[in-house]
């Protein structure tokens, strides 16, 4: 599974809505997501993550404790949280 840095997750393009598409992988070295991002199924994160409001996840997510979310994010079957 690749394991994305911040400034490669910076460089992610967002589409013509405003969201952030970002592929399937190891989210463990990014602790602040901003609002609208779009994560794929088996995406993994890591312990005080903090998501914007309107992130969205795919099945087969993994979160590590102390992540917070903010308003109006969704999940997919099969997210487990630590």
């Amino acid at each position: 599974m690749k394991k994305y840095t911040q400034e490669e997750f910076d460089q992610f393009p967002a589409d013509e809505c405003g969201y952030k598409q970002c592929p399937s992988g190891d989210y463990t070295l990014i602790k602040k997501f901003p609002e609208c991002c779009s994560f794929g199924e088996c995406c993994s994160f890591g312990k005080c993550c903090s998501f914007g409001k309107c992130c969205s996840f795919g099945k087969c997510c993994s979160f590590g404790e102390r992540c917070s979310f903010g308003e109006r994010c969704s999940f997919g079957g099969c997210c487990s949280f630590g």
